[in-house]
């Protein structure tokens, strides 16, 4: 295993979990744009879409990396719900995030 890189988007005030690329059959593009980060997403379930766009004003949206021989690196980005998009016709939901939180969890825990 040299790197393995999933994604998942929550609803920040439940937890509940709406699209997690480990399980969900989609497929997602990350990168750094300007200051912030964009997410592209096709592939979704019509359900998860409406319940995403639904709540797209308490959206929190995570980023996992496992490389190989180091620990997990958990990224976890803040939303603003007017940078929520998606594309009927493309079938293909766009993600906008401002700031990134990036650590260890493991940092986090006592032995």
């Amino acid at each position: 295993m040299t790197q393995q890189e999933w994604f998942m988007v929550k609803h920040a005030v439940t937890g509940r979990g709406l699209v997690n690329s480990k399980t969900d059959s989609m497929s997602y593009r990350y990168q750094k744009e300007g200051n912030g980060f964009v997410f592209t997403v096709t592939g979704l379930e019509q359900q998860a879409v409406d319940s995403i766009m639904e709540l797209r004003q308490e959206l929190n949206v995570f980023r996992f990396v496992q490389r190989k021989d180091q620990p997990l690196v958990k990224h976890w980005y803040y939303v603003q719900g007017d940078q929520v998009q998606y594309d009927r016709e493309r079938h293909t939901l766009t993600i906008y995030a401002e700031s990134e939180i990036r650590y260890v969890p493991e940092d986090y825990f006592a032995d």
